[in-house]
């Protein structure tokens, strides 16, 4: 067991955050859907 939330480790820089999701979705860890889902979460925080 992994310990992972369903989101990704908290990082105030964005674009450290897009990478990590990119590398869990070429992985295989990740759906399409799920890191659509996630992306929009961090550019959706990011410019609030």
């Amino acid at each position: 067991m992994c310990g992972w939330s369903g989101a990704p480790p908290k990082s105030s820089d964005p674009i450290d955050r897009l990478e990590r999701l990119a590398a869990l979705k070429d992985r295989g860890m990740l759906t399409d859907a799920e890191f659509e889902q996630q992306k929009r979460r961090v550019l959706g925080s990011w410019s609030s």
